[in-house]
């Protein structure tokens, strides 16, 4: 565990605060976190920025991080967050076990600092077509404007989420430079593009990397992360010369529990809200369900996506956090959480456990059947 806040707090930027949208309502309350100079945590890269998610409703603690680590470790070209767990702080008061958790921005993407070319969005609306942009961008603004939420936002934090809200553009600068323009190319390719085009991989991996689209693809398959499918990832061009990949953010819902807690060990998520995988499966455009199928069964031979390699994920991480499990549950009782009444750590720990043995022999069997059908 890293001890946070207090050994810190004196070279914390005025600029931290409260973090997350319907989480900000939460008594433990997640934090951004900017530092007046660069800080290294283990064997992270050295940044100003770091994110401290409480994990108020998701009491493993590890659903963002084997989600993250998974996604890593599915390929060298993908890249996903760090994360190690830290005891918080605040007034030398304890306030519970956090995840450190690394920002996804330019420097550690290593996007190339002087081609005009490289760009990150967060959960760009790639999934609703090129002529809706203009009119949902104005009903965002109509809705930041009126909605009580909002009202607590200062001046100048309002006018830089009213400007970046839609499409939610974090590198370059949109003061800077409005990139908007490559959404909307993205979504004429998904949405217009010729099916010979669309079915052309010299043409797709201009615009999208198959491999990581296939492992995004798999990743949310195998979490079963609703919440993954039109928002909670971001999407981003190293340069010129690369295409655009993605990477998970928010993995906090699915492995047998919904956002609000509610158990759900049978669904499947709906693929079909992905544009760019629906058009994909529909079609079948580049043989993608068989390569589909053969990118889970090449991580399975390899040992990624397999029971015994994640079950040990688990265990490491439960062998960490219950040092400090006791005292968060004090501070946090798990009964407060109306969906968790009557469970314990120890109780979603096995959850988990359960639903990833059960869900990586359904997401096998439901590639199999997809890859042999027409």
């Amino acid at each position: 565990f890293h001890t946070i806040i207090n050994n810190y707090s004196s070279l914390l930027n005025p600029n931290s605060g409260y973090r997350g949208n319907s989480s900000a309502w939460y008594d433990k309350k997640s934090f951004a976190l900017k530092f007046s100079e660069k800080q290294c945590f283990r064997n992270f890269d050295c940044a100003k920025r770091w994110n401290l998610n409480a994990e108020y409703k998701e009491r493993t603690f590890m659903r963002n991080k084997i989600s993250y680590d998974l996604f890593s470790m599915f390929s060298e070209n993908n890249y996903a967050p760090q994360i190690i767990y830290a005891s918080v702080y605040l007034n030398n008061n304890y306030n519970g076990i956090y995840t450190l958790t690394e920002r996804v921005d330019a420097k550690r993407l290593k996007l190339a600092k002087n081609d005009t070319n490289a760009v990150l969005f967060k959960e760009a609306p790639i999934s609703f077509p090129t002529e809706e942009h203009e009119k949902r961008h104005k009903e965002f603004i109509e809705f930041y404007h009126w909605h009580e939420f909002f009202k607590a936002f200062p001046e100048k934090g309002f006018k830089k989420l009213i400007a970046e809200s839609y499409y939610n553009q974090r590198h370059p600068s949109i003061k800077k430079s409005n990139k908007k323009q490559v959404i909307h190319e993205l979504t004429d390719f998904i949405f217009y593009s010729s099916d010979e085009d669309f079915n052309n991989e010299q043409i797709f991996n201009t615009y999208f990397d198959l491999t990581n689209v296939i492992d995004w693809h798999l990743l949310l398959l195998i979490s079963n992360n609703s919440d993954g499918l039109a928002k909670n990832f971001y999407i981003y061009k190293l340069n010129k010369n690369t295409p655009f990949r993605f990477s998970p953010w928010d993995y906090d819902h699915g492995y047998g529990r919904d956002g609000d807690g509610e158990l759900n060990d049978t669904s499947f998520i709906d693929v079909s809200r992905v544009k760019l995988l629906d058009r994909l499966l529909k079609t079948n455009a580049l043989d993608y369900k068989r390569k589909l199928y053969n990118r889970f069964i090449y991580l399975k031979t390899n040992n990624i996506l397999t029971y015994p390699t994640i079950n040990k994920m688990i265990d490491e991480n439960t062998n960490i956090l219950t040092l400090s499990m006791s005292e968060n549950n004090t501070k946090w009782p798990i009964d407060s959480i109306s969906t968790l009444k009557g469970s314990s750590f120890d109780d979603e720990v096995l959850l988990l456990k359960k639903w990833i043995k059960m869900r990586l022999v359904r997401v096998e069997n439901y590639l199999h059947t997809l890859s042999t059908s027409k």
